[in-house]
């Protein structure tokens, strides 16, 4: 479960650095990260609560303020950021 909240915190980390770069972020990688971890039957109702709002962030930020698959922006610059 400790590795659960490991990557949960992961997430948010990395959504959150979309507010300050939203360029870097690959909005459809994440929202398929995210929801991937909500189809897990193990996760504890605040953990489900956390994954929902992050998700609810990256849906309600207009696609035009993330990068594109078709981008030149390298993803492992996001790793620098977070």
């Amino acid at each position: 479960m400790n590795t659960m909240k490991t990557e949960i915190g992961q997430l948010a980390k990395a959504v959150s650095a979309l507010t300050s770069y939203p360029r870097l972020v690959r909005r459809d990688y994440w929202i398929a990260q995210i929801e991937n971890l909500l189809e897990q039957r193990e996760i504890s109702a605040s953990d489900r609560q956390r994954l929902d709002t992050l998700l609810d962030l990256l849906r309600n930020t207009p696609a035009e303020r993330f990068a594109t698959a078709t981008d030149d922006e390298s993803i492992g610059s996001l790793e620098a950021v977070c």
